[in-house]
This record gives C-alpha cells, structure tokens and sequence, in this order.
C-alpha cells in the first residue's frame, strides 16, 4: 500500500526486459565484492536449512493392506466364486436373455469366467467395485479424473450393471475432487450500499432481547435504533412461552 501512494503520481510503463538486456541491473546484482568468501559468512548459514529434523519426525512401521494383490486377480477371483456370477453363468449357458432383471447380452463364458463381449465381469461385491475404482481415480496419471474418463478407462477391461451410478458416487464422495473442484455458481451481483436518510427516526431497527431475569414483572428488552442518528430507545416489557406478537410490538412503539 505505501508503495501504491508513491507510485500514485508518476505515469510510468512495465515493460519487460531479458537478462541479457538488462546488464545494469545485474552488474549491481552480481558484485564481485558481495559474493561469499567463506562458509562463515552469515549469508551461507541459511542457504541450506534442515526443516524436518530427526527428533521432531517418527516414522510408523508401514501396515501391509489386506489383499494386497493386483486388482486383476481380486476381480478374477471374485469372478470365478461369487456366488451371483455362477448364477449368472448358468443362465448365459442356457440362453437365456436375462437374469433376476440383470441383462445378459453380449454375455459369455469362458474358462469358467464370465465376460461381457471382450469384457471381464465384475462381481457385485460393492468393495471390490470400490477398490477398483479408487485404483484408477486416485493414481497419479489419471489425477482425479471426471466421471466419463474415469469411466472410459475402466471400460477399457471391466463390466458391471450400473457403472455410471457407482463411479458417479464416488467422485461425488471423493474428497479431493470436491476440494478442487471450481465453483460453477452463476456470478453475483454488485454489493448495493443502504439508503442514507436525511431524517431522524425515518428508518429503525428492532430487536428484542429475551430470556432475561424477572424484574418488577418484565423480561424483555425491546431496542429501537435509529438508523441515522443511532439514537436508541430501550422499552421493558414481558412476555409468555408464546412470544410477543405484532399487535403487542406495535402496542410498544405507540407508547
């Protein structure tokens, strides 16, 4: 800010200059005279400072995840003893078009292994659909993708009724996705400044304070203030489990 006033009264243009053309600058940058001589110099003590030091860092003995196998073999498995894919897969061998509402289409067997077209079917192990989508989400190379891409990806090798909904509550769940995710809110409006009256007493402010102690048969405060000259009224009143109505409010002001 201070900068801002001096600068305030000068009309001047940035104009951006290279290093090599802007050897005045780094002839006064670079002088031979204020390089370091010696690591004693107090210069070189904070070019390299240790953060993180030894007694102020524990490193936790990393806990090995249950059924930490490729993703393939999980679903592979799945696949092979579920015991909805083996229903399924006897309904695929008997021609059939569908399954407790569950279209077969394109369905197929092989090796005791049931796929959609070149597709390998997942089981409807909700964990394992989770696995698998946290596997391709969240790596690096994906970083937190949308819902078609993630999508596209797992289309790639995998099948399961209702992939769009189960992706689409993950992300909607993820917690970096959400954090990231920029606004898409429609812009608001310009702030607009409050009328500022030229007579006292033309616009007011009320307010009650309750729950107050008894005293002489009152328990409620009502504030008045004038919006212009601040002045304030405070009128006592009382009132019941019912709260005081708009007739009793304005019984006040009239007094």
């Amino acid at each position: 800010m201070r900068w801002v006033q001096k600068l305030v009264d000068f009309n001047f243009k940035i104009m951006y200059r290279s290093g090599k053309q802007n050897i005045k600058v780094d002839a006064l940058t670079r002088r031979a005279d204020s390089v370091p001589r010696s690591f004693e110099d107090e210069r070189c003590r904070y070019q390299r400072t240790t953060i993180l030091t030894s007694n102020r860092m524990k490193i936790a003995d990393l806990e090995e995840e249950e059924n930490d196998e490729p993703i393939y073999r999980l679903v592979l498995e799945a696949n092979r003893i579920n015991e909805d894919c083996i229903l399924l897969r006897e309904a695929v061998l008997k021609g059939e078009a569908q399954y407790e509402g569950t279209k077969l289409r394109d369905c197929r067997v092989q090796n005791e292994i049931l796929y959609r077209g070149d597709l390998l079917w997942v089981s409807f192990d909700e964990h394992l659909q989770m696995k698998l989508i946290r596997e391709v989400h969240d790596q690096p190379s994906i970083d937190h993708s949308g819902i078609l891409r993630t999508m596209k990806v797992i289309r790639r090798y995998y099948y399961w009724p209702s992939m769009r909904k189960t992706i689409g509550r993950y992300i909607r769940n993820c917690y970096i996705c959400q954090r990231s995710k920029a606004s898409r809110d429609k812009f608001n409006e310009l702030l607009h400044s409050l009328l500022i009256f030229e007579q006292r007493w033309k616009d007011i402010v009320m307010n009650f304070i309750i729950d107050l102690p008894s005293s002489e048969g009152k328990n409620v405060i009502l504030t008045v203030i004038c919006r212009l000259s601040k002045e304030r009224h405070y009128i006592s009143c009382f009132t019941d489990d019912e709260r005081t109505t708009a007739e009793k409010t304005a019984e006040l002001m009239l007094q």
